[in-house]
């Protein structure tokens, strides 16, 4: 069987003094802690063992605090180059939270559960400056918006994107992939600004109403990849019924031969002439 190699890097932050992370107000160490956190390396288990220091507040700020390691969050399990590539794969490839998480255990041997998945999305929003980056999205908006939902697990990913500008509008983590919940998001969408002139989606029955109703000059298009898909799923469909109706007519075939072969042979059995034989008295018997 193959064994995993398993790799420990350390990685130490303990100086004897360290900036309060509130005010940065310089305080004095008092301990030092170790802990193994989850990295990522390709068909490795991979570990950097940290060392952080346990400092004394010389402010009001706190009583003790510890030292932060740059993209190592705090009491963090993995680190943010494990949520980065959550998220790559989530956003860039569109993957759904079961084919993620065996991406990521088939290449990096990480056992992730839906929980850190979601904390994963919830990690991201708090670390964006969404002010910031809705009127960055507004100022570079190319007025075409491509809108899908992505399914991951129990919960339903609602994304937009600007597929010309390559870059995400909003995104919203919902409970239930329906027409509400579809048409409160796209109403967002339109409260902060956006007036596409076309909007991209599937052929899904979300859309069409609750574009009317709020965009009702942009053009509605159907994504060139569900279009794509779909005709895929016509011709193959076609072709399984193509070959079941050959099979149908190739087995009636061979049942009428197997019947027109019994009955010749019934018939050639039946021609022939009977053998006679001698009996013990000596008759003859036909």
């Amino acid at each position: 069987m193959y064994a995993a190699r398993v790799r420990v890097l350390r990685q130490s932050c303990a100086p004897l003094t360290f900036p309060c992370p509130t005010c940065g107000t310089l305080g004095h160490r008092k301990d030092t802690h170790t802990r193994r956190v989850r990295d990522i390396a390709f068909g490795q288990i991979a570990y950097i063992e940290l060392i952080v220091g346990e400092y004394r507040a010389a402010c009001d700020c706190y009583k003790t605090f510890r030292s932060q390691v740059p993209g190592i969050e705090p009491r963090a399990e993995y680190t943010n180059r494990v949520r980065d590539a959550v998220f790559d794969r989530l956003l860039d490839d569109g993957m759904s939270i079961h084919r993620l998480q065996q991406s990521l255990q088939r290449d990096f041997l990480l056992n992730l559960s839906d929980g850190f998945l979601y904390d994963c999305l919830d990690w991201k929003v708090r670390h964006t400056d969404m002010p910031g980056y809705r009127q960055w999205t507004i100022n570079n908006f190319s007025g075409t918006l491509c809108v899908d939902e992505l399914h991951l697990g129990h919960r339903t990913l609602l994304l937009a994107t600007d597929p010309l500008g390559n870059f995400p509008v909003a995104f919203a983590l919902v409970s239930a992939n329906d027409q509400g919940h579809m048409r409160r998001f796209l109403s967002n969408l339109k409260t902060h600004g956006f007036l596409p002139q076309v909007v991209v989606t599937d052929g899904s029955n979300l859309y069409p109403t609750v574009l009317a109703e709020l965009w009702p000059a942009a053009r509605h298009q159907l994504c060139v990849f569900h279009v794509i898909k779909d005709i895929n799923a016509r011709v193959f469909d076609a072709l399984r019924r193509l070959r079941r109706k050959l099979a149908q007519k190739r087995g009636r075939k061979r049942r009428r031969a197997d019947r027109a072969r019994t009955n010749s042979e019934t018939a050639s059995v039946r021609g022939r002439p009977k053998r006679s034989r001698r009996t013990s008295c000596g008759s003859i018997v036909t």
